[in-house]
């Protein structure tokens, strides 16, 4: 027993280590909740992302942990303290649905806790000043000459291969932490080999692999790698930096000479755009090679997927639903042949019923079986391993059409604004241990459902169609090897590489993410190189600067306006003319999500809700990626109730605000569920997880018809939103309906019927708010009819 003590000691320790978090041998304290964390909670919150209870994760990072859910002024009121401990404890749980847990917490864990909490978090020398140490500014001119400097040391085809990514800007802001910039760098050689059609692995400068990153600085801010270690050619490189839109002209001097040496007009490239822009379509389909159609993509992987089913040389598992999918989902593998590796392809679906019901139909798709039991699929998503061992990813029509982004009525996306998978950077993050679900994970029991529930129907299946569903569905622990085997190509890639996976933290990721959000003063001042006091007094010189000064320090401004405005400000403060730049047809930065084409041949459009086209200005807002945010999910993540059945909401926002929530039902006719007769204000604490409604507030959510996909969406406002300015003929008009009417889900007392409702406002939220003081989530749940006995 005590070398299994030992042993998870130094499991925690090492985690810590990697986490940058210093614990300190005489905090007992600080290293026993880390322990407790690790062993109760981890494995469920960690492991399992944004689909974990309220979707929080990263619980090792204390700070974090406690300044989410510890109150500073009163820690005996801490949100956390009420989740954990006492009778009325709901966290950790012994078991949620059909996911083992590893609740409760024993006495001696929740006085170990409770001290924790009491005292108000981790101790000051524990947890590393994630504010970032103050690090020397490094300017453009100083990038420039560290690159020609370096490029003068090379010869031949590795000079004209050179090619260079920065995370100077980033080195420049201190509210950026050191262990941040760590997470960067891995997300440059990941997201470099993810987009590789080389058998090499690029790793990281640190890392022990044979062609890798080189540093040209002492900070680690600017990396040199060779075009030809990731199968890329000049051109290649030129076909992303054409859309650069932070290049800046170089007539002479070591500028010039950069470009002379490589024969490129831009060598080097922002990595938080790079990983950005190249991760999303249509970057990320043009240089991986995915071409616009399944067929043409199978051929081109040597897959002849229909003549594998024919011949059982795949391995299937099916289940009732995913972490992704609302409905029914068939996954399928079959091993490659031109590479070593598999191709995985899923079939989802719009619906559970008839030819879309697994469990009575299992044997699709149309063409491969001859069979009575031919499931119709709505479209799908591919994963293949790359030649390195990394994985490329497709998403896909049921025509087999590539789709850029996948529709929500089918599939989401819970960590990504407004919940849309867009093919690349949302695959990638989802995927970040390779396949799914990964080793330990409860639902891995319930991977597949089909294989027994089928072979157990005597009545709708006979020998024939058995025999065929055993060769297709292999046994659960033979799919899992097959899976396991796949996992671990990828994470063999992933250590050759030298990355390193912190948590469930993906790091191409948390790039995106970075690059996408909304810039404060701190942050345009690192773009420039400049400290904040610098950028004030150059932007101060000129009028056209001035104004948007101010708009930055009235609180933030959209990085699609920083992007617009960048060559005027460059110009401007002194750093350069900006070349001319090609614009690109996405990216996606948290707003609307462009159409694609083909989406319309997914599923049924009557079946498609996209927020945002009701012509209601309380429903068309979004703002998700500003100072203030918003959360909202369903409690213990259920996406499917039935009529009649009783919905709860979870929200959580990191700055105090109001809430207001609202519904748009499966005929898009739309209804006010908050604030309500018996709740006219809802107000929300800073990192307080609050449950809509609780049984005190006197009214509940319930499931009724319409059936089918309701998109719910949380607005959380700075100060009250006053809801007024619409008659109830003008919000008739625009499907608005009462709550005493309300479709798909209802609000109700429990004793007594629904009183006159308050209104919608049709006022702008951009009018009324400044962009930081407001912000949107949305979500989309299924609500269905009653089953048949």
């Amino acid at each position: 027993m005590t070398d299994i003590i030992k042993s998870i000691r130094f499991v925690i320790l090492a985690i810590a280590s990697v986490l940058q978090v210093q614990l300190v041998s005489g905090d007992e304290l600080d290293l026993s909740v880390v322990q407790l964390l690790q062993t109760k909670c981890v494995n469920c919150h960690d492991d399992l992302k944004a689909a974990a209870g309220g979707g929080v994760d990263n619980l090792l990072k204390l700070d974090e942990l406690a300044a989410g859910y510890l109150d500073a002024d009163s820690p005996a009121d801490s949100y956390l303290l009420e989740l954990t401990i006492g009778e009325s404890a709901s966290m950790p749980k012994r078991k949620m649905k059909n996911l083992e847990w590893n609740g409760p917490l024993s006495e001696s864990e929740q006085e170990t806790l409770n001290r924790w909490i009491l005292r108000g978090g981790p101790a000051e020398d524990t947890v590393e000043d994630l504010s970032g140490r103050q690090r020397e500014l490094i300017s453009q001119a100083e990038v420039v000459e560290l690159i020609a400097d370096d490029l003068h040391t090379l010869a031949g085809t590795q000079l004209q291969n050179a090619r260079y990514l920065t995370i100077s800007n980033l080195h420049n802001n201190s509210t950026i932490s050191d262990r941040e910039l760590d997470v960067y760098r891995a997300a440059i050689v990941k997201t470099l080999n993810s987009l590789s059609r080389s058998t090499e692995v690029l790793g990281l400068d640190t890392s022990n692999a044979t062609h890798k990153l080189i540093a040209l600085d002492n900070d680690r801010t600017i990396f040199r790698f060779d075009l030809h270690v990731i199968g890329w050619t000049r051109q290649d490189w030129d076909r992303v930096a054409q859309h650069d839109p932070f290049g800046i002209v170089h007539t002479s001097g070591s500028g010039k000479k950069m470009s002379e040496l490589t024969n490129t007009e831009i060598p080097v490239l922002r990595a938080d755009w790079f990983v950005f822009v190249t991760l999303q379509p249509p970057l990320y389909h043009e240089l991986i090679g995915i071409p616009k159609s399944l067929e043409e993509l199978e051929t081109q992987l040597g897959i002849d997927r229909l003549n594998s089913i024919k011949e059982r040389h795949v391995a299937r598992a099916g289940m009732e639903s995913s972490k992704v999918s609302v409905n029914n989902r068939l996954l399928e593998r079959i091993p490659m042949n031109k590479t070593s590796g598999a191709y995985h392809l899923s079939y989802d679906f719009a619906s559970n019923d008839g030819v879309q019901n697994l469990f009575e139909n299992p044997l699709g798709p149309e063409g491969a079986l001859d069979t009575e039991h031919i499931f119709q699929h709505d479209g799908g998503e591919v994963i293949y391993n790359l030649p390195n061992g990394f994985q490329a990813y497709m998403l896909i029509t049921a025509k087999g059409d590539r789709l850029d982004t996948a529709p929500q009525a089918i599939v989401s996306d819970s960590t990504m604004p407004g919940g849309v998978i867009i093919n690349g950077i949302s695959c990638l993050s989802c995927h970040y241990q390779g396949m799914k679900p990964e080793t330990g994970v409860p639902r891995l029991q319930t991977l597949d459902e089909i294989r027994q529930a089928t072979l157990d129907n005597f009545r709708r299946f006979n020998r024939k169609d058995r025999e065929l569903i055993k060769e297709l569905y292999p046994k659960h622990e033979e799919f899992l090897v097959l899976l396991e085997s796949d996992r671990e190509r990828f994470l063999k890639a992933m250590k050759e590489a030298g990355i390193e996976q912190i948590d469930a933290e993906e790091p191409a990721r948390a790039l995106f993410d970075r690059f996408a959000k909304d810039l404060d003063l701190a942050t345009v001042a690192a773009e420039f190189g400049l400290t904040q006091e610098q950028m004030k007094e150059r932007m101060n010189r000129e009028s056209e600067t001035r104004l948007l000064l101010q708009r930055i320090q009235r609180g933030t401004l959209k990085r699609q306006l920083f992007l617009e405005e960048f060559a005027e400000v460059a110009n401007l403060t002194g750093q350069g003319e900006v070349r001319d730049s090609k614009e690109l047809p996405m990216p996606f930065f948290g707003d609307k999500v462009p159409e694609s084409t083909a989406v319309a041949e997914f599923v049924n459009p009557a079946k498609v809700l996209i927020p945002g086209e009701t012509g209601v200005n309380l429903i068309d807002a979004e703002n998700r990626t500003g100072q203030l945010q918003v959360e909202l999910w369903t409690a213990d993540n259920q996406k499917s109730f039935e009529e009649n059945e009783v919905l709860a909401f979870r929200a959580r926002a990191n700055e105090d605000c109001f809430l207001t929530v609202v519904s748009i039902d499966p005929e898009g006719e739309i209804s006010l569920l908050l604030p309500n007769e018996w709740h006219p204000e809802f107000t929300l604490k800073k990192g307080q997880t609050a449950t809509i409604p609780t049984k005190e507030m006197g009214f509940e959510f319930f499931a009724m018809p319409p059936h089918g996909q309701t998109i719910v969406k949380v607005i959380a406002t700075k100060r009250k939103l006053v809801i007024k300015g619409a008659d109830s003929e003008t919000l008739r008009q625009k499907g608005i309906v009462s709550l005493g009417n309300a479709k798909a889900i209802g609000v109700r007392e429990a004793v007594a019927e629904n009183k006159q409702p308050v209104l919608l406002t049709s006022q702008k939220l951009e009018e009324l708010f400044a962009a930081n003081e407001w912000a949107t989530a949305v979500l989309t749940v299924v609500t269905r009819a009653p089953e048949i006995p």
